[in-house]
C-alpha cells in the first residue's frame, strides 16, 4: 500500500516538473532559446528540420511533376479531340452530298434540254457504273465516320478519366487554365467551333460530352494547395 502510494506520489511529482517545464519553454522567446540551448540539442533540432523540410520539398516536387505529366496528357486527348470531331463535322450530311455526286456523275456529259425521257434515255452501263461508285464511296464514307468516332471516343475517355481522378491536381492549377484558354483562342479550336453546329446537329451526345470538359476551365479554378472546403464555410460552423 506504502509503495503504490510513493509511485502516485512521483508520478504527480513528474508531470508538475513537465508541466512547469512547458510554461517555462512557451515563455521563453526564440531567441532565449536558441542562446541557452546545448550544441548538441541544436545539432538534433536543425537535423530534424532539414529532414522535414527535406520531404516537404520531395512531395512538392513529385506533386508537380506528376500534375505536369497529367495535364500533358489531357492537353494532347483535348486537342486530338477537336481535331477529330471539327474532321467528322465535315460529314454530317454525307448521304446529301453523295446522293449529289451520284445525280452528277449520271447527268455528267448529257446534252441539255432533254425534255422529261431522261431516265428513259439514260444508257444501263451508265447507270450502272454510277450507282456502283455511289456504294463505294458510300462504304468508305461510313467507313470513315466510324474511324473519327472512334478516336474521339478514345480521347473524350482519356480526357474523362484524367479529369475526373484528378490527384495531382491540374484542374484546379491556373497555368493549366491559361493554357486550355489560349487553346481555345487558336486557329484549331477556332475551325471547329465554326463545324460545331453541325458536329452537334448529327452528333448531340459526342458533343455535350466535349463541351463540357471545355466548362470545366471556364471558371477560375481553385490552387492545388487551397482547402477543400471553403474557410468561409468551417468559420461559419
Amino acid at each position: 500500500m506504502i509503495k503504490n502510494t510513493k509511485k502516485i506520489f512521483m508520478a504527480m511529482a513528474v508531470t508538475l516538473i513537465i508541466s512547469l517545464l512547458s510554461g517555462y519553454a512557451q515563455a521563453e522567446s526564440l531567441y532565449e532559446f536558441y542562446t541557452n540551448a546545448s550544441k548538441e540539442s541544436l545539432d538534433t533540432e536543425t537535423k530534424e528540420m532539414g529532414e522535414k523540410l527535406k520531404n516537404v520539398f520531395n512531395e512538392r516536387s513529385i506533386n508537380s511533376e506528376q500534375r505536369k505529366i497529367d495535364f500533358s496528357q489531357y492537353y494532347s486527348s483535348l486537342q486530338k479531340l477537336v481535331v477529330y470531331a471539327s474532321k467528322l463535322a465535315t460529314y454530317s450530311d454525307y448521304e446529301t452530298d453523295l446522293r449529289f455526286a451520284k445525280d452528277k456523275e449520271i447527268f455528267k456529259g448529257l446534252p441539255e434540254n432533254t425534255g422529261n425521257n431522261v431516265e428513259q434515255d439514260l444508257k444501263p452501263d451508265l447507270k450502272d457504273y454510277a450507282s456502283k461508285k455511289y456504294d463505294k464511296m458510300k462504304t468508305n464514307v461510313e467507313d470513315e465516320i466510324q474511324t473519327y468516332e472512334d478516336l474521339i471516343l478514345l480521347s473524350l475517355d482519356s480526357c474523362e478519366s484524367l479529369a475526373g481522378n484528378d490527384l495531382s491536381g491540374f484542374t484546379r492549377d491556373e497555368s493549366s487554365r491559361e493554357k486550355i484558354l489560349d487553346f481555345m483562342r487558336s486557329d484549331m479550336y477556332m475551325d471547329f467551333a465554326k463545324k460545331q453546329p453541325r458536329f452537334a446537329e448529327r452528333w448531340n451526345n459526342l458533343n455535350s460530352r466535349l463541351s463540357y470538359q471545355f466548362s470545366l476551365w471556364e471558371e477560375t479554378p481553385l490552387s492545388p494547395d487551397s482547402p477543400i472546403i471553403d474557410p468561409a464555410v468551417t468559420g461559419a460552423l
